[in-house]
């Protein structure tokens, strides 16, 4: 066989595989928008191993964009999930707020 017909079919494969991979995940900036918030978090070595595996792979250009890719993707499989969890922490905030306040004017009143 020859060496460029073997090198498209390596092509094509490594392309299944990215596609493989990759299934739903997007690549690059998560549905459209820009990433613009660093996350800075620790990982097992194991895991770190198989990102650098698919950097290595050309299927990701870094561990972050990785990383990126499967939280999205994690995060969108439970969309609605998500969804009720930030409008609880929401809530949570505004009465949390609201309890700082009335605690800031009992302290103004006891001081008069």
């Amino acid at each position: 066989m020859s060496r460029k017909r073997k090198q498209k079919e390596t092509g094509t494969t490594q392309m299944s595989l990215r596609e493989q991979l990759l299934g739903g995940l997007s690549v690059g900036a998560p549905s459209g928008k820009k990433r613009e918030v660093s996350v800075m978090t620790r990982m097992s070595g194991d895991i770190v191993e198989v990102l650098d595996a698919l950097v290595e792979l050309d299927i990701f250009k870094s561990r972050s964009e990785a990383v990126s890719a499967f939280v999205e993707q994690a995060i969108i499989a439970r969309g609605s999930m998500f969804e009720e969890i930030k409008t609880q922490a929401s809530e949570i905030r505004k009465l949390r707020d609201s309890a700082k306040r009335h605690a800031f004017e009992a302290f103004q009143e006891d001081s008069k």
